[in-house]
């Protein structure tokens, strides 16, 4: 494995920058998991403090506050995904933060105790994501684009399944991340369409949901499965 923390030598830069996505993301990981604060929210804009944000566990958000006052979702950053806060990430007047959502673990650590070295190969480290953010965003426009919103919300639910879900014999659960508000920003919609929906799809006995916990019928995940690849094939 790699050794932390303790290098001088001038080479240390080229080989952190030769090391592949996942030996890079790995080494980062580590960093944060044994020096990282974790925390519930970070001020992105203004910013109060450059570093390197890290989840954990789970899913963190990241959300907007105009002059209005009005908060938006902007941004979801899934597990093992890293946030490079920098002052340069933001060019308004509007606030944005980063927040841990329920049931998950959000790391912080700020830039002064990483090294000259370290603090190069971060651009490397934050490309992949950066892609990966962008992907989601278009595909999940896409994939909902002409669906009624009790799908959309159904799908929603189903996406994070394929990252998330643990499966048993009768259903698949995943952790439920989400306040209603949550979601209805998500979905750019308001948060007692999506309460009635989610309604709708209990007693359906498509979805059930505790604080904890989402679980999706085995049935009509297969279902969702078969036409999830449909879809994308």
């Amino acid at each position: 494995m790699f050794t932390f923390r303790s290098h001088s030598d001038d080479t240390f830069f080229g080989a952190l920058i030769a090391m592949d996505k996942i030996k890079l993301r790995t080494y980062f990981s580590s960093i944060l998991q044994k020096e990282g604060e974790c925390v519930q929210v970070l001020p992105l804009n203004p910013l109060t403090c450059e570093g390197l944000a890290w989840v954990e566990s789970g899913l963190a958000k990241i959300y907007g506050t105009n002059e209005k006052g009005l908060k938006v979702n902007t941004d979801l950053i899934f597990e093992q995904e890293f946030v490079w806060l920098t002052a340069e990430n933001y060019q308004s007047n509007d606030l944005f933060f980063l927040e841990c959502m329920k049931n998950s673990k959000l790391r912080f650590l700020p830039i002064n105790k990483l090294d000259t070295s370290e603090r190069e190969a971060i651009p490397s480290l934050m490309l992949e994501f950066y892609q990966d953010r962008l992907r989601r965003i278009h595909q999940q426009k896409v994939k909902n684009f002409d669906l009624e919103l009790q799908e959309r919300v159904f799908f929603l639910l189903f996406d994070f399944s394929l990252l998330y879900g643990k499966e048993s014999y009768s259903h698949v659960s995943i952790p439920n991340f989400f306040t209603h508000d949550d979601l209805a920003s998500i979905l750019k919609n308001c948060r007692q369409n999506i309460t009635a929906c989610l309604n709708d799809l209990k007693k359906k006995g498509i979805i059930s949901y505790t604080r904890k916990e989402i679980t999706i019928s085995k049935d009509h995940h297969e279902q969702a499965m078969r036409k999830y690849y449909k879809a994308v094939s």
